[in-house]
């Protein structure tokens, strides 16, 4: 694979990389068992902690792709290439996450529904498969208009638009929020809070590196086809 980066750099961002993720386990590690949960608290929270860093990375991938609408700045677009490349993934190991975390947690005895119904009835957990489907779309979308940057920058910012209305919706409905439990880590000790927050600190390094090895991949050098397209004119 093409990389304008030099081995070094290359082998340095896989480096920050390991290390990051050996923090992130660490962290993991040190968060204590709670009552009614256990261990299994671990789950959820790096669930959420990942979540949380995912709809950061959407949301810069969307605003770089504003500012290459009005700059056309290949720079900037290498970038938002970069976060698309790792935010959209990462949507799919959170979705698989989330269901995981969700069986292992939940307390599904006394009910008759099955299992796989009452998860999905989750307002948060269907807004996540909602968003997966976004994303099969968004890259369905990429692979379509091929070259074409302005195009794909376009596709990057209408999809973080629907993305923060469906997260806004979720969020803000008062039903909604009852059915799902409101900001569990806000409400624990520090015990749980300081490893947390650690961990989304250190999840949001790996996706900025990774997002920089990614970026690194654009051929900045290469014509995009709407300008190729003018040049020919």
């Amino acid at each position: 694979m093409y990389s304008s980066l030099s081995k070094k750099s290359l082998a340095l961002g896989a480096a920050v990389v390991v290390t990051l993720a050996a923090v992130i386990g660490a962290l993991l590690m040190a968060i204590p068992p709670v009552v009614g949960l256990g261990d299994k608290v671990k789950l959820p929270l790096l669930h959420g902690g990942s979540t949380w860093v995912d709809l950061m990375i959407f949301t810069i991938m969307g605003v770089l792709g504003l500012i290459y609408v009005f700059t056309r700045n290949k720079r900037v677009y290498a970038w938002e290439v970069g976060f698309r490349a790792v935010a959209a993934p990462l949507w799919l190991v959170n979705s698989a996450l989330g269901f995981a975390a969700a069986a292992s947690t939940w307390d599904f005895s006394g009910s008759k529904t099955s299992e796989i119904a009452i998860i999905g009835a989750d307002p948060r957990l269907r807004a996540q498969i909602l968003l997966l489907f976004a994303v099969a779309v968004l890259l369905l979308l990429d692979w379509l208009v091929f070259e074409n940057r302005l195009y794909k920058a376009v596709a990057d910012i209408a999809f973080t638009v629907a993305m923060l209305v469906l997260m806004s919706d979720l969020f803000l409905d008062p039903v909604k929020r009852a059915m799902h439990p409101d900001s569990p880590v806000l409400n624990s000790g520090w015990d749980i809070k300081a490893p947390f927050f650690g961990m989304v600190i250190a999840i949001f390094g790996v996706t900025l590196v990774l997002s920089w090895l990614a970026s690194s991949t654009v051929r900045l050098d290469v014509a995009p086809a709407e300008e190729s397209g003018r040049s020919a004119e």
